[in-house]
């Protein structure tokens, strides 16, 4: 876990800040020693559209790789302790929409190797992948649903059906979605 602490405060000294919102959230609710896969950054402080150039210009100056998210977005590989680390950066773009109050409600922080790492809440990740539900979407909601019915996992029902309500339009598909998997 130290890695994403390092990884977030790299990014931070270049100004750019943010909100863990992908399955990293999973693994910082299970307290794993490690993640598996990238971290998906919602980027909080500029815009990616607006400042990609100051992106790509850190990343040249630190000798990182550069790409881009399946939505065209930044998506950053840095060696953090002899181990490459990929952070996808997102903001509000195309049909990828997290609203402001989502965040708000959803923040949580964690404390990492003397360094503080924003994350969403588990709950609003599993409505993030209800609202989103592509097939891996839905095979990781049922990881979580079976984590959840075994006891490794405590979910606030009341918090998830917050955060659909947010979602004034979609929220009875991601409501019915949920349902459907056993969370309600």
């Amino acid at each position: 876990m130290k890695h994403i602490a390092k990884a977030i405060d790299t990014l931070k000294k270049i100004g750019v800040e943010g909100i863990i919102i992908g399955s990293t959230c999973l693994d910082l609710t299970l307290n794993r020693r490690s993640i598996e896969g990238d971290i998906d950054l919602f980027v909080t402080s500029i815009s990616l559209i607006i400042e990609e150039e100051k992106i790509y210009e850190a990343a040249e100056k630190n000798s990182w790789t550069i790409g881009t998210t399946s939505l065209g977005t930044p998506s950053i590989t840095m060696n953090i302790y002899g181990d490459d680390i990929t952070i996808d950066l997102y903001e509000n773009v195309m049909d990828f929409y997290i609203p402001i109050e989502a965040i708000e409600l959803c923040k949580r922080t964690s404390t990492i190797d003397h360094m503080e790492v924003a994350y969403i809440a588990l709950e609003c990740w599993v409505v993030l992948k209800a609202r989103r539900g592509a097939d891996q979407d839905i095979a990781m909601l049922s990881i979580v649903k079976d984590l959840y019915d075994k006891n490794e996992i405590a979910l606030d029902l009341n918090l998830m059906k917050k955060v659909i309500d947010i979602y004034e339009e979609d929220s009875k598909y991601i409501y019915n979605r949920l349902k459907m998997l056993g969370f309600f």
